[in-house]
């Protein structure tokens, strides 16, 4: 019974972690722009250039880091990375509050993406502490942490914003993640690490760099990792045009962007819905049949927008589209760590979020450009077919294979 609560004890404090992580970082980035011109006195052009800079530097350190810091995890256990990870960003982002120039925000920012791999830590803890039969249970819990976070954190940051001035949202970032961390060192008892034997606990960057190449070797794990980054490109991939569909239908009424800001926020609200329930589903079914299912069901959906020219109408079948799409996450995740030792996971979540990053940052570009040439119903269209197409590949070399 003590058992049992312990796990429990410890899923409940890492949701709460990733939410409040998450919810840090969706406080501060979606006005990063507005920041630049409002704090930093920068013209409205240059803002666009160093913003999409400033973004983007987190994003590529943070992918290129990840699986290092997730194999170092593997060793010294993924507490470790969870300090190292919180106290570095506590302190990034209370630098942030007090920056005077693009290019020191520019620095912090890199900072930011050198010591990252909290939530990927949270993961790997999860892993290795949750019951076999509540796998997809826990990954689908966290990723609903993840939408949640996602979700509140704009409205939290453009409400003190709005009082208080931007900086303090910076601020109020850098409290939340000390708490984050705080409560995971203090609350979370972690299995110690497996090691293999004759696996050194000392740390050698040569030796765990050849370990995430063998891990890439292993063909299930890459399909994995190539899996996620096409789901994630396809998430974003509308993300730079919404806003311009929807003033587009609403013929620049002042509205638009408040309801294309409502509409994203579908995606994150039918994760929260869903994603525990495709991660139970995946258990009791099998997470590459359910994982399957749900990426041929969310692209048929997206092929059907390509069709609707009513916005609400169009919001209602993108609302339906993510409750389908939220059951891919925590399946991938609950497959790749059936598919990897105990020792491995650390790693293994690192690539992850290196899949996760490439395909994060792929998803807007393609949009970008695709939109300056078709339509957002037609991208819908293609997206939903790649989506099905991938699920059919699930199905016949994984689903049927077995």
């Amino acid at each position: 019974m003590e058992q049992s609560n312990q796990w429990k004890r410890t899923v409940a404090i890492l949701f709460v972690s990733v939410f409040l992580v998450d919810a840090s970082y969706t406080m501060v980035v979606p006005f990063l722009p507005l920041f630049l011109v409002k704090e930093l006195a920068l013209q409205a052009d240059n803002a666009k250039l160093w913003s999409g800079i400033i973004i983007a530097v987190t994003f590529v350190f943070a992918g290129v880091m990840g699986p290092y810091w997730g194999a170092r995890g593997d060793i010294t256990g993924q507490k470790k990375n969870v300090f190292r990870a919180g106290i570095g960003l506590t302190i990034s982002y209370f630098l942030c509050a007090f920056v005077q120039t693009p290019f020191q925000l520019f620095l912090v920012r890199m900072v930011m993406g050198i010591v990252s791999g909290f939530v990927p830590a949270c993961m790997a803890i999860a892993g290795s502490t949750l019951p076999e039969e509540k796998v997809g249970w826990g990954m689908g819990l966290l990723m609903a942490a993840d939408a949640s976070g996602s979700i509140t954190g704009p409205l939290l940051g453009g409400f003190l914003s709005q009082i208080f001035g931007m900086r303090l949202s910076f601020a109020v970032s850098s409290i939340f993640l000390g708490l984050a961390t705080i409560a995971i060192l203090t609350m979370v008892k972690e299995p110690p690490p497996v090691l293999k034997p004759g696996v050194s606990t000392k740390i050698n960057p040569v030796s765990l760099l050849k370990d995430l190449g063998s891990m890439l070797s292993n063909k299930v794990v890459l399909s994995i990792l190539i899996l996620y980054a096409i789901v994630r490109a396809c998430t974003m991939v509308i993300q730079p045009l919404l806003s311009l569909y929807v003033n587009d239908v609403m013929q620049g009424a002042p509205s638009a962007v408040t309801i294309s800001g409502f509409i994203l926020s579908l995606a994150g609200v039918a994760g929260i819905i869903a994603a525990p329930f495709w991660g139970n589903r995946g258990h009791d079914f099998g997470y590459v049949k359910v994982l399957s299912a749900v990426l041929v069901c969310a692209g048929f959906i997206s092929v059907l927008q390509m069709g609707i020219h009513d916005i609400w109408l169009f919001a209602g079948v993108y609302f339906i589209y993510g409750l389908f799409l939220a059951g891919a996450a925590p399946n991938i995740f609950s497959f790749l760590v059936q598919s990897t030792a105990t020792d491995e996971r650390g790693k293994a979540f690192g690539l992850s979020t290196a899949a996760s990053q490439l395909g994060g940052a792929i998803g807007p570009i393609i949009g970008g450009i695709l939109g300056t040439f078709i339509s957002l119903g037609h991208i819908m269209g293609i997206t939903g077919c790649i989506l099905m197409l991938s699920g059919l590949y699930v199905y016949k070399k994984q689903v049927k294979k077995a």
